[in-house]
């Protein structure tokens, strides 16, 4: 219904230039572009007229040895996303996105949560494992205007996500994730404007585990903490045991240094935090971990125009570090649980950098190489447990596209290896479940491998009037990893452009 009433609605509007759909969609596709990120500038002062985009696609994964096993084997779910920008005068302009995803998680293990790579490592987890069912809503707005020198915006975003078993054991899990953020900048010099954001994120996740046939409690229910630990005290299928709650606040800065001409420096930071508490609901609602993320984000690029050519070479760097802190709670003996102190035992750093360059001719054809360094070290306190890895992957792709008349179609190809370069793993079996052990140690090896992967995407759309146009697009990609079954990864949408 939302979706009906947005096309609807962007139907009635009048057109604000000569552009049919086909040539606005052409004109999006330019890649030498600035790097929105979250900067409202970046889209006020961007080169897009209107537009809206609808679409629904397929997406289909086979992974027999995905590098994030709590992820799930496989995938197969369908999507609903509209997009649009409208350009209000020309000093002012608005944006949107709206997603539905409705589909299932395959083969999910040692995890039961959502969001894993958010709330990780204090995930809880059966020891049984099998399909997740899961359906998403998600919105976005924002506005932009700009007086004189001066610009500001405002956006909003709000995610909702319901993911669920249909087999025991049967985790519930519902998510609540809202951001707000505001932006506001100037032009200090001819041909460049600077863009200062502050974001505010709260997010939530409940979380209830119930079995439908009571002989099957006799799985293992684990609140896991990282690296094999476990808060083992509160362990198994016990009806209290059974329910958890986070509730997570988080707060962004950001700045941008935009180019307005065809040649200029284009450069983005990002500063990100959120503090994650995880709760027992267990007689009195106790914080039994608590998890610190932080996460900083500089990139920098170069853009030229210069008749049929165009490239950008830029180079970036991103670090996350997480620290997690674990609750010494009494025994209850009171009738309700007390937290008498904490301690540090969690603690990773996630490294990745390298550069990219884009070499783009007649607007037509392109070339895009990039090459990125990864690490990550993960450690536990006590018993001491570590997993680190580091790596090198590059990659390589070529585009074509053209729009003549009534059509507009494009098609890309690439491919990309990965190397390891170094690891270390240290996972005490004497304190570890055999089992887990063993998790540990075949994801290990997986994340040791080195990969090869390729990549093909084709797209064309047709104009049906000036103002509309249909498209369809397939894309695929195959992950070779060495000594494990490849991986296959697929996406089929058509949609409408207006």
């Amino acid at each position: 219904m939302i979706a009906g009433l947005v096309i609807s609605l962007f139907l009635l509007l009048p057109l604000t230039d000569s552009l049919s759909a086909v040539q606005r969609s052409y004109a999006r596709g330019e890649k030498v572009r600035v790097s929105e990120g979250a900067s409202a500038a970046a889209y006020l002062f961007g080169p897009d007229a209107t537009y809206t985009g609808a679409a629904a696609s397929w997406n289909y994964a086979k992974d027999p040895a995905p590098l994030v096993r709590e992820e799930g084997r496989g995938l197969s779910e369908g999507q609903l996303n509209i997009g649009t920008l409208v350009r209000l005068d020309s000093l002012s302009a608005v944006r949107g996105k709206v997603r539905y995803v409705n589909g299932v998680k395959r083969d999910v293990l040692w995890n039961s949560s959502s969001d894993c790579s958010t709330v990780y490592p204090y995930v809880m987890a059966d020891t049984v494992g099998g399909d997740l069912r899961k359906e998403e809503y998600a919105f976005s707005g924002g506005y932009t205007a700009r007086r004189g020198r001066f610009h500001w915006g405002v956006e909003g975003a709000y995610r909702a996500l319901h993911e669920y078993r249909q087999a025991d054991p049967r985790p519930r899990n519902i998510v609540s994730d809202l951001s707000v953020t505001g932006s506001a900048g100037w032009r200090p010099v001819p041909g460049y404007v600077l863009d200062a954001t502050l974001g505010y994120r709260r997010y939530s996740q409940t979380q209830t585990m119930s079995f439908l046939n009571a002989r099957g409690k006799n799985t293992s229910i684990l609140h896991l903490t990282g690296l094999g630990s476990q808060f083992s005290r509160f362990s198994g299928a016990t009806d209290a045991n059974m329910n958890t709650r986070y509730a997570g606040n988080g707060v962004t800065v950001a700045a941008a240094w935009i180019p307005l001409r065809k040649n200029g420096w284009n450069a983005t930071a990002s500063y990100s935090l959120l503090n994650m508490i995880h709760y027992l609901p267990n007689q009195n609602e106790v914080p039994y971990t608590e998890l610190y993320t932080r996460e900083a984000d500089i990139r920098l690029q170069y853009l030229s125009r210069s008749g049929n050519l165009a490239w950008r070479a830029g180079a970036f760097t991103r670090y996350q570090w997480r620290i997690g802190q674990e609750s010494i709670l009494d025994n209850g003996s009171a009738g309700y649980i007390k937290e008498l102190a904490r301690a540090n035992m969690f603690h990773s750093g996630r490294l990745a950098a390298g550069a990219d360059a884009l070499l783009q001719w007649r607007q037509r054809w392109s070339l895009e190489a990039r090459a990125v360094y990864t690490r990550s070290e993960e450690n536990y306190a006590y018993p001491v447990r570590l997993l680190a890895h580091s790596g090198l992957r590059a990659g390589l792709d070529a585009g074509y596209r053209r729009q003549s008349g009534l059509w507009h179609w494009k098609a890309a190809l690439g491919g990309g290896l990965y190397r390891p370069l170094a690891g270390a793993l240290r996972i005490p079996e004497e304190y570890t479940d055999a089992h887990i052990t063993a998790y540990w140690q075949e994801h290990y090896v997986r994340l040791g491998a080195g990969s090869l992967d390729a990549r093909l995407s084709l797209y064309a759309e047709r104009q049906l009037s000036a103002r509309l146009s249909l498209f369809a697009q397939a894309s695929g990609r195959a992950v070779f990893p060495e000594g494990f079954a490849p991986a296959f990864y697929t996406t089929l949408s058509i949609g409408i452009n207006f």
